[in-house]
């Protein structure tokens, strides 16, 4: 067998591995989102992949690092939006929209629901959530710092760049509790519909559109 050979099935392996991973954390993130942290089992996932408990173990440590793994995927997701969002050259105002209706795509997915429901507190390690945390507080920081850009280019007006944050991350990571996939509005069309409220308000004016004509 030649070096590249063996490179070649050594590549394959470790692919195949990350496949097997990958698909015990999307089963696992699906059982604890919609049964809870708690009442779900490694059983539970081995039984929905048609697997033994030392098959998982074999490739995460236990309940709590299935957990943590799937909440890190997302927190890699939201990283790498973060870098595109942070290139593009467009007003402040801009980026937050690019960046929020990204995010709403993210926050209604498995994973990132599982972002949100494991950092909560009792569902893991104090140091485990904390790396977690440490990931959402940069993104807490990056939209800070994008708010104070659109301020500064005219294109926000005057307000606290901490409150907004919080107040548009509260709004948006709700999602990964009531959203419903079967209900009448994609994960884009309630982004559109969030930004528009964050930018307009809801005080109608003279002129305004009436809401009720552009209800999905």
């Amino acid at each position: 067998m030649t070096e590249n050979t063996a490179t070649a099935a050594d590549q394959a392996k470790q692919d195949d591995r990350e496949a097997k991973r990958l698909s015990i954390l999307k089963a696992a993130a699906a059982f604890f989102n919609s049964r809870g942290f708690h009442n779900t089992s490694m059983a539970d996932v081995a039984n929905a992949l048609g697997v033994s408990k030392p098959f998982l173990y074999y490739y995460l440590k236990d309940k709590e690092d299935l957990i943590f793994q799937c909440s890190r995927i997302a927190t890699q997701e939201l990283h790498e939006l973060l870098d595109e969002v942070r290139s593009a050259e467009v007003t402040g105002w801009e980026r937050l929209e690019m960046l929020f209706r990204r995010y709403a795509r993210v926050m209604t997915t498995d994973f990132g629901i599982c972002l949100i429901r494991s950092t909560a507190p009792g569902s893991l390690r104090t140091d485990s959530r904390e790396q977690l945390w440490t990931g959402r507080r940069r993104l807490n920081r990056e939209v800070e710092k994008i708010v104070a850009e659109g301020i500064a280019d005219g294109s926000i007006r005057s307000c606290d760049p901490r409150m907004l944050s919080f107040a548009m991350f509260g709004a948006f990571n709700w999602l990964s509790y009531w959203y419903d996939e079967n209900g009448r509005k994609s994960p884009e069309t309630i982004a559109e519909d969030f930004l528009d409220m964050f930018a307009r308000g809801v005080v109608r004016g003279k002129g305004d559109e009436d809401a009720g004509s552009r209800l999905v």
